[in-house]
Order: C-alpha cells, then sequence, then structure tokens
C-alpha cells in the first residue's frame, strides 16, 4: 500500500473519530425565553404556568419550601382560596409564573417589570406600576384601574378579578388586541408570549 494512501486513509479515520463538525453546518440558535408567557394546554383557560400540575415558580423549576413572602420570585405551589391557582399569580405583586423570569439586579422584581431598567418598556402590556407601595400593581387597582373592562371585584381583596383569574386578560399600557377578542396579543397563537412561534414549551 503506498504511503500517500495510508496517510489519507489514517486522515479519514481519525476526522471520523475526532466528531469533526463541517463548517458548512448551521449553528443552531438557542430561543430565549419570553416572560410573561401564556399557555393553555388543557385548554380550561387558565395559564399552564399558574396550576398546580404545570406549576412554574418564575425560574423553571418549583421551589423546594413554600413561602409566605409574595416578594420573593421562587416559590411553591400556593393556594389559601382553593382557586385551583396560584396565589402568588394572583396577588397583584411583581411576580408572576413562566419561563422567561429575570431578575439581574436581584431585588425580586422580575426585569420586565423593574421601572430602573430599559426591560420595563419592552414587553408589550405585561407592566407593574405600583406608586402607592402596597404591592399590588396600580393597574388592577379600582381607583388607577387600567383594563377594555370595567373594575371587577367579587372577591373584595382590592383587586380586578380579571387580572387574577388565569386568563390572558392583563391590565396596563400596552395592551393591543388587534383583533378584538379580548386577549393580548403578546398572549395569542404566534405572539411572543404564547408557546408557539417566538416562545418555548413548559420547562
Amino acid at each position: 500500500m503506498k504511503i500517500s494512501t495510508l496517510l489519507s486513509l489514517t486522515l479519514f479515520t481519525m476526522l471520523i473519530l475526532s466528531g469533526c463538525k463541517s463548517s458548512t453546518e448551521p449553528e443552531v440558535e438557542e430561543i430565549e425565553s419570553i416572560f410573561p408567557m401564556y399557555i393553555d394546554e388543557n385548554s380550561n383557560d387558565i395559564n399552564d404556568f399558574v396550576e398546580q400540575t404545570t406549576h412554574d415558580d418564575g425560574f423553571g423549576k418549583a421551589s423546594s419550601t413554600t413561602t409566605t413572602n409574595s416578594s420573593d420570585p421562587g416559590h411553591s405551589f400556593v393556594d389559601e382560596n382553593n382557586d385551583g391557582i396560584c396565589d402568588y399569580a394572583q396577588d397583584g405583586s411583581p411576580t408572576w409564573h413562566g419561563p422567561g423570569f429575570i431578575d439581574e439586579n436581584n431585588n425580586g422584581i422580575c426585569d420586565y417589570w423593574d421601572e430602573s431598567l430599559p426591560m420595563h418598556q419592552r414587553h408589550e402590556g405585561m407592566r407593574f406600576h405600583d406608586e402607592n407601595d402596597n404591592h399590588v400593581n396600580d393597574y388592577m387597582e379600582e381607583e388607577t384601574h387600567w383594563g377594555e373592562h370595567d373594575f371587577v371585584d367579587e372577591n373584595q381583596d382590592g383587586i380586578c378579578d380579571l387580572a387574577q383569574n388565569g386568563s390572558p386578560t392583563w391590565h396596563g399600557p400596552g395592551f393591543v388586541d388587534m383583533n378584538g377578542n379580548g386577549m393580548n396579543d403578546h398572549w395569542e397563537e404566534g405572539g411572543r408570549g404564547h408557546g408557539g412561534m417566538m416562545g418555548g414549551g413548559h420547562n
């Protein structure tokens, strides 16, 4: 066997064994998780991320202990009113559920809701504002209510029920509903906050 043939065969074998990646192979770009995200795979009009069986504490994993501090974004499923929806998603605080929770300054507020950060202006209607410092989103309270509907508060907790029922209705600047169906376009199929085109599924 010629030396050149032997060298070629050796080089070919080394390339295969080393798993060398061809420079023509496209690199897979990791899709950034969008926060907040709405998915309803069981079609019960409740965001799957706030239900017990599919609960997401905001970091993509359930906390091992139950906390009572609603300003702490990492928590177990808590449902003291037994409505099937995690209380942390209903208390009007800047806590929320699902992929994409970012808190780079570690102040317990998602950067999308933190007025001191540029992301506050970029999240398509899911804005948190609390001028009276009561840890309730001003857009959900009666005096400062914002929505395409009347303020409704059947449980008398001072927070609009339509912000607490796990549905894709929400309050605040940036709410867009181009097709007039009452759902924020951000959370509709194909929207950035839906687990479809731009988002990922459950973690």
